[in-house]
């Protein structure tokens, strides 16, 4: 390892990996160092192994096959470990990035000391930490850690419950308790807002909510958590859900609450970077953070999905060796994988209802289609907003089997 870089990367995920590559490739001197594995949340605890289970248990359910949790978490932990080294630690050799496991921090401008060691930057350094679950403040939550799970502990120590409280109705949380449920596990899962996937359209939410219903999930949504406590080797979860009272008994708490980025023991201050009121780096259009400092991914808040993570990665590198690239944030896709699939790309019908006062949209259910019946799947649906004016399409939502595919 060299004593001065040009390029200082701190952070394995996608951001940083993008950022790495791009640096790389630009012929500039790189150092990478993470102190968590490489690949980040998706490959080790996100996006391959919660796909992998989703596609498994899809696959048992067709075929009538039984399959259990602990199984199928060991095989999701070899594949990501694989993908690991095939797809992070070999290209980071093949491209000449050196790379150090370690915590990193900022010693002063230009200097980051890594488990001691002090290794200076000549052009640029890029802060792609990620983010982890955030823990919300709700009453008695502290005082049974032990029960608490989120994505990263689930996939590191392969547990085995009977039964789960999943907290949240976003993807994440559409996600797991379909896994869990599928996988035999009594679930529940808690939403605070009205409707499942409060951010999309209304049909989405329904429509999911339908098809965890169908597979065992207990969905309660308007949900308030009034406290929890140890109730034996259990955790007892009151809830006001929709006007009425609950009291739910699990073994564990999946928290899917959103992430947070722990930004701790990074000096950032040394350096001038400045943190938002909700705990994000603060960048500019250019992701620049402060003067010699970029930063990327799920630690500077917005979409934090892997691609976009990526792309972000990717501007910061070259804008961090003299490029003056923007991101545009304007289309991005989404998708909850779900079986079957949620997908969007575009406006919903009331972000374009709210910017033009009016929209032209049309729904149509997957009843109505005749391959949907071949196959087995009838509960979806498609729908497209179409700007009035020109008849354009803004935005198309679905869900469907393999909406998600870009060949679907």
């Amino acid at each position: 390892m060299r004593s001065e870089y040009d390029i200082i990367i701190i952070g394995g995920g996608a951001a940083g990996f993008s950022a790495a590559i791009a640096s790389s490739e630009a012929g500039a001197s790189t150092l990478l160092i993470s102190d968590g594995p490489l690949g980040g949340t998706c490959v080790n605890f996100g996006c391959v192994p919660t796909k992998y289970l989703h596609a498994a248990l899809t696959l048992a359910k067709k075929t009538s096959r039984s399959m259990t949790l602990p199984g199928l978490l060991k095989e999701a932990a070899r594949i990501a470990s694989e993908l690991r080294i095939e797809k992070y630690e070999s290209l980071l050799e093949s491209l000449g990035v050196d790379y150090i496991r370690g915590r990193a921090r900022f010693k002063s401008k230009g200097i980051v000391e890594v488990d001691g060691e002090e290794v200076t930057y000549r052009k640029a350094a890029i802060l792609a930490v990620g983010a982890k679950a955030w823990h919300p403040p709700i009453p008695g939550l502290e005082k049974v850690s032990n029960a608490i799970v989120d994505n990263e502990r689930l996939f590191k120590e392969q547990l085995e419950p009977e039964s789960i409280a999943v907290i949240g109705g976003r993807a994440q949380a559409a996600e797991i308790a379909q896994i869990m449920a599928r996988s035999g596990v009594e679930t529940y899962l808690l939403q605070r807002s009205p409707r499942l996937l409060p951010t999309e359209e209304p049909e989405a939410g329904k429509t999911i909510r339908e098809i965890l219903e169908e597979d065992g999930v207990r969905v309660y949504t308007s949900t308030k958590i009034a406290g929890i406590e140890s109730s034996g080797d259990r955790v007892k979860i009151k809830i006001n859900a929709g006007g009425m009272g609950h009291i739910i008994h699990a073994d564990y708490i999946y928290l899917a609450t959103g992430r947070k980025p722990v930004l701790d023991g990074l000096n950032l201050d040394q350096v001038g970077v400045s943190v938002s009121q909700n705990g994000y780096i603060i960048v500019n259009e250019h992701l620049k953070a402060s003067e010699g400092v970029y930063a990327a991914g799920d630690c500077i808040g917005g979409h934090m999905l892997e691609p976009v993570a990526a792309r972000e990665g990717y501007v910061a590198a070259i804008n961090a060796l003299g490029g003056s690239l923007k991101m545009d944030y304007s289309v991005i896709p989404r998708a909850v994988f779900t079986d079957p699939e949620f997908a969007r790309v575009g406006l919903t019908e009331e972000e374009l209802a709210r910017k033009l006062g009016v929209c032209a949209c049309r729904t149509v259910d997957l009843k109505t289609v005749p391959k949907s019946k071949i196959l087995g799947y009838e509960k979806g649906f498609f729908k497209v907003v179409i700007d009035p004016r020109n008849k354009r399409v803004v935005g198309v939502h679905m869900v469907a089997p393999g909406a998600a595919r870009r060949d679907t």
